[in-house]
């Protein structure tokens, strides 16, 4: 059973700063996706929203990963989407340029682009934080894929969907 700090359901339609007491929740020009993600998983690894400026790290509140690369690269399991284990009906899936992603020994690793995001995804819906929206939303995964495959299309690049087991 997956653990949220909030349960999925009740974040759709929520800001990011309805669920996260730091600055960089009111900036709509941050990429939050991570950050819902970590937040309602409690990821507070790498970079966080505590760490943005001076006075958040003040505050006694536990921050969350902010990149989605981080989430992606700790992963002890992670592939192709097209990959993923049939009894995985709970894990992250990512969207970035295959470009994006190289192996290393013998694990994926994601490199730091502005062209990925990251959703949860349980039986077939994914939950995620729409930038565009500037909201949690939830929807089929092949809505999410079509959507993200659309949006990511570059001349010269190809688009790709991962999966990650929770940390």
């Amino acid at each position: 059973m997956l653990h949220t700090t909030v349960p999925l359901a009740e974040a759709v339609g929520k800001h990011i700063s309805e669920l996260c007491p730091f600055s960089i929740a009111n900036d709509d020009q941050q990429n939050h996706c991570a950050h819902f993600v970590s937040h309602m998983l409690g990821y507070d690894f790498g970079h966080t929203c505590k760490t943005f400026t001076w006075t958040d790290k003040q505050r006694e509140e536990r921050g969350a990963n902010l990149r989605v690369n981080e989430v992606f690269n700790r992963c002890r399991h992670r592939g192709l989407w097209s990959d993923r284990p049939l009894h995985l009906q709970g894990c992250l899936i990512f969207v970035t340029h295959t470009s994006n992603v190289v192996v290393l020994g013998h694990q994926l690793q994601m490199r730091d682009s502005r062209w990925k995001h990251i959703g949860i995804h349980l039986g077939g819906t994914v939950w995620h934080y729409s930038n565009t929206q500037r909201r949690v939303v939830s929807e089929a995964v092949s809505v999410f894929n079509e959507r993200f495959g659309r949006a990511y299309q570059m001349s010269g690049q190809t688009v790709e969907f991962y999966f990650g087991e929770f940390i």
